[in-house]
C-alpha cells in the first residue's frame, strides 16, 4: 500500500481540502486527485464525496480514518524513535495507561522509583483503553497500565498481571444499600444505572452481574468514559458499577462502594511492546507489585478490595 496516499489521505481529513494537502505534500493537485483516487480503487472503499465544492469524508472514510489513524500516527514517530535511539533515552521511563487506574497506581510507585533514581527521566501520558494498545504495540512507550483483556489484534503485547479488583457498585453515601456490607445483586435489581457503552468493560461487567441473576440492568444514562460515572452518581442519575482501582475520581463525602456478591474480579496488567524490555518498565512492574501486597497488608478495607496476582 502505498504510505504517501495514506499519507495525503489523513492530511486531507485534517485540513478540509485537496487544495491545501496536496500543497502540503508539494503536490499538484491533479496528482493528489489521481492518488486518492488510486488509494480508493485499492481499498475498494469510496473515501470522500464531494459536497458544495468540498471533500467530505463518506461513512467508511470516517472509519478507515478512525482504525488508520493509530498506524499513520505510529509511522509519524519513526523519525523521532530513530533520534531516540541515538540519544540513548532508553532510560526514559514511558508510561501511558486510562485516567482512573492511572490515579490510583502510579503516583505512589513513581515516587519510590525516583527516590531511587533522583535523575529519573519519565513522561506519562493518558488515553482510552484502544490508545493504550496500539501505542505501546508501536513502542512510543515502553509500558502500559490497563485492565484485562487486551483486544490488539495487530501484535501481541507482552503482558505483566498484577492485581485483581473485586466489582463493587457505587452508590450515593445516602442510598438505602450504603448501609450493607455487601450488597447482593438482588437488591439494587430494578434501580437505574449510570454505564458506559455496549462495546466497553464496565458495560460489560455491570451486564454480567445483572446476568448473574437472569435480569437486564435498566441504564438511565449511558456515556463513554469512567471517568464521568462518579459524577453523575453523584448527581442521582443512578448507581455505578465500578472497583476501587477505577473509582480514582469518586468524592467520598458524596459517594460510597460496596462489595456485589456474588464476587466478580477485574484482573488489571501493565503491558509491554512485543519484544525487548525496559529495565526501567520492569523495575516499575517489581515496585508495583510490591506496593500493591504492601497496601494490600496495611488497609483491610483495600485488602478485602484487591489482591495481588502471585507470579510463580
Amino acid at each position: 500500500m502505498n504510505l504517501k496516499a495514506l499519507r495525503l489521505f489523513r492530511l486531507t481529513v485534517l485540513q478540509g481540502t485537496l487544495s491545501g494537502a496536496a500543497a502540503s505534500a508539494n503536490l499538484s493537485q491533479s496528482s493528489a486527485s489521481r492518488m486518492i483516487a488510486t488509494l480508493e480503487a485499492e481499498l475498494k472503499i469510496k473515501l470522500f464525496e464531494r459536497i458544495n465544492q468540498r471533500l467530505v469524508l463518506t461513512a467508511e472514510g470516517e472509519r478507515f480514518f478512525q482504525e488508520a489513524e493509530h498506524i499513520l500516527n505510529g509511522v509519524e514517530e519513526i523519525p523521532k524513535i530513530a533520534r531516540d535511539i541515538r540519544a540513548e533515552i532508553d532510560e526514559t521511563l514511558r508510561i501511558i495507561t486510562v485516567g482512573p487506574i492511572g490515579a490510583s497506581l502510579l503516583p505512589p510507585v513513581i515516587d519510590i522509583l525516583r527516590d531511587e533514581n533522583p535523575g529519573l527521566k519519565c513522561k506519562i501520558d493518558i488515553g482510552t483503553r484502544a490508545d493504550v494498545e496500539s501505542q505501546v504495540g508501536s513502542r512510543r512507550y515502553n509500558l502500559g497500565l490497563l485492565s484485562l483483556p487486551v483486544k490488539n489484534n495487530v501484535v501481541e503485547l507482552g503482558i505483566e498481571p498484577i492485581l485483581e479488583a473485586r466489582t463493587q457498585v457505587l452508590l450515593p453515601i445516602s442510598h438505602p444499600l450504603a448501609a450493607l456490607d455487601i450488597v447482593p445483586a438482588e437488591a439494587f435489581a430494578d434501580e437505574p444505572f449510570v454505564s458506559l457503552r455496549a462495546n466497553q468493560i464496565w458495560r460489560q461487567r455491570l451486564d454480567r452481574v445483572f446476568e448473574s441473576i437472569g435480569k437486564l440492568p435498566n441504564i438511565s444514562l449511558e456515556i463513554g468514559s469512567s471517568l464521568l460515572v462518579p459524577k453523575f452518581v453523584e448527581s442521582g442519575y443512578g448507581l455505578g458499577v465500578m472497583d476501587m482501582i477505577n473509582s480514582a475520581f469518586s468524592d467520598s463525602t458524596k459517594t460510597v462502594l460496596r462489595p456485589i456478591a456474588p464476587e466478580f474480579w477485574l484482573p488489571y496488567a501493565c503491558v509491554m511492546p512485543p519484544a525487548g524490555r525496559n529495565r526501567l518498565a520492569m523495575h516499575f512492574v517489581e515496585l508495583l507489585r510490591q506496593y500493591v501486597t504492601r497496601r494490600c497488608e496495611d488497609d483491610p478495607v483495600y485488602g478485602q478490595a484487591v489482591r495481588p496476582v502471585q507470579m510463580s
